[in-house]
């Protein structure tokens, strides 16, 4: 193998975000695209011991999963839908697939009762909310998406993911921009002022939001911009102005300035009313969400009586509708903006038993366990990085019965799994994921796990000298470990790798004691192809 070097291979699998996986010999080659059952050809761009990246230059043979006819002039330049490619329902088994995978591997849980993934009536038009970023070019304004892993803006006449009254506010904007003759941000030489437009829309009360980026603080001026939505019946209700003044990637700055209408629209969850401001983190797909949060709530199964902890709720959604089926619930946030909005969503549905801490959830879940009752139910609903251990160490310490996570990342949901159920005093009941992004990679998820039933489990004594263990199935080394694979199979394990299969197996091994002393450190986990190389040798050993 050489670098440049035009290869032929088969997709077989597919990476979290959307590239392709292939096999040259024993080698993984991962790919910039393609999907699973293409037949390509790829040109080699980089080479590792263990891997190749590749760049397809040709689909040879197009895959049985693949949609008919392109759904999107720019879906290959545009990295928003990534599979948009794939017909709906092998977009959903790939999905599936991708969280057994995850869930077997890093979490290391045997047979994982996964239900299947809940899909959309609609997987088009589902997006309640819209970021745009501006340039000039040619002298012409550009209003559209990042290109793939790049800063360069490709503009669209319809995304099919968007909601269909964007391509008029769009219009509207461009019409503005021109009549008020506002400068266009360039993010180069950092001058010129609109930045970014972004849409937030309520689909069950009808309101828009638009939010103005500006680099500039000064108001703008935005009477022709209202006449025209009245003109063309576009119900916006509030019209924002954030100045970004810094030269970053962030999209919003802290400081809004109220241009038209109120400071929020409002959206419905069951029969909650939820104020929505333009920092407020609010899901994308209401339809979907309202799905996922109501198997959160029959997962609780709470009778009036409970105690429930919420560990970052955000604006207080999930809090609000466990509050009515609990006697108190707890939302901790480390964001002040959101547990502001929380405390407020509150007072507008009348709830009183909801309380609302602001700080890191690391901190003040023991100060919370400290000064109220102990929770029957713990609901996790982390960023995509997921929890602290810190956290979940609290959390095994706390015991509640019930622990529900709602997850949008299958990696760190397996992570936090393991060491949720390490302890062996928790069962994982069932996980149901929700595709709440079609055409992307990514995965909602809910978990249950139920705390075991101590009374019910009986400790048993095994003797050594009962197992009939002779002296060298007993102390099979890593070193002999390791010269079995390469000996049978052809290729070296490592003693992490040898670690890791043991611990699935219920073999006690020691902390390594070469172990990272980073927080957050990144493990490598063990291909499913070593590990049972890994086991053969244990069988052989007789140590399973």
């Amino acid at each position: 193998m050489q670098l440049n070097q035009i290869i032929q291979l088969d997709i077989t699998d597919m990476t979290d975000e959307g590239g392709a996986i292939g096999k040259i010999d024993t080698l993984t080659v991962f790919l910039n695209k393609g999907v699973i059952g293409d037949k390509v050809k790829a040109k080699i761009t980089k080479i590792k011991k263990n891997y190749i990246t590749a760049d397809v230059q040709e689909i040879q043979v197009y895959s049985k999963l693949r949609e008919d006819k392109k759904l999107c002039d720019i879906q290959d330049l545009c990295g928003g839908c990534q599979i948009l490619d794939i017909k709906y329902e092998n977009q959903l088994k790939i999905k599936q697939n991708l969280l057994k995978q995850k869930l077997e591997r890093i979490g290391e849980i045997v047979n994982p009762n996964i239900n299947d993934i809940v899909s959309m009536q609609n997987p088009f038009r589902y997006r309640n909310k819209t970021q745009m970023p501006l340039c000039m070019k040619n002298g012409q304004i550009q209003i559209g998406f990042y290109k793939q892993k790049t800063h360069e803006i490709i503009p669209f006449t319809d995304c099919k993911i968007q909601n269909e009254i964007n391509n008029k506010i769009i219009e509207i904007i461009k019409r503005f921009i021109i009549n008020e003759k506002i400068s266009v941000y360039d993010e180069h030489n950092h001058t010129g002022n609109l930045r970014h437009i972004i849409t937030k829309i309520s689909q069950k009360k009808d309101e828009i939001m638009l939010i103005l980026v500006t680099k500039d603080s000064k108001k703008l001026n935005i009477d022709f911009m209202v006449t025209e939505f009245k003109k063309n019946k576009i119900p916006v209700k509030s019209i924002v102005q954030n100045v970004n003044t810094k030269k970053t990637n962030v999209i919003l700055s802290d400081k809004n300035i109220l241009l038209y209408g109120r400071e929020y629209i409002q959206d419905m969850i069951e029969n909650l009313t939820f104020n929505i401001y333009p920092n407020s983190f609010y899901q994308v797909n209401s339809i979907q969400m309202e799905k996922m949060y109501k198997r959160a709530l029959d997962y609780a199964n709470l009778q009036g009586t409970e105690t429930v902890y919420d560990l970052y709720c955000g604006i207080g959604t999930i809090t609000l509708l466990l509050s009515q089926k609990c006697k108190t619930v707890y939302g901790i946030e480390v964001v002040a903006q959101a547990i502001e909005s929380a405390k407020q969503n509150a007072k507008i549905n009348n709830i009183e038993n909801a309380k609302f801490i602001c700080g890191k959830v690391e901190d003040e879940i023991e100060n919370l366990v400290a000064k109220s009752n102990m929770p029957n139910v713990i609901v996790l609903d982390p960023a995509r990085k997921g929890c602290e251990e810190k956290v979940l160490d609290t959390i095994l310490n706390v015991k509640p019965e019930k622990i529900i996570y709602i997850s949008c990342n299958p990696s760190t949901l397996a992570r936090d799994l393991k060491k949720l159920l390490s302890t062996q005093e928790y069962e994982l009941k069932e996980v149901t994921p929700y595709d709440l992004f079609s055409h992307t990679m990514h995965i909602e998820t809910v978990a249950l796990l139920s705390k075991l039933d101590v009374d019910k489990h009986i400790d048993v004594e095994i003797k050594l000298d009962e197992l009939d263990l002779t002296s060298a199935e007993s102390k099979a080394t890593y070193k002999q470990i390791k010269e079995y694979v390469l000996n049978k199979f052809g290729f070296k394990v490592s003693t992490l790798y040898i670690a890791q299969t043991k611990r699935k197996c219920g073999i006690e091994v020691k902390e390594h004691y070469n172990k990272s002393k980073k927080e957050n450190q990144r493990v490598p986990q063990c291909t499913p192809e070593k590990e049972e190389a890994i086991m053969d040798v244990l069988r052989h050993f007789k140590m399973i």
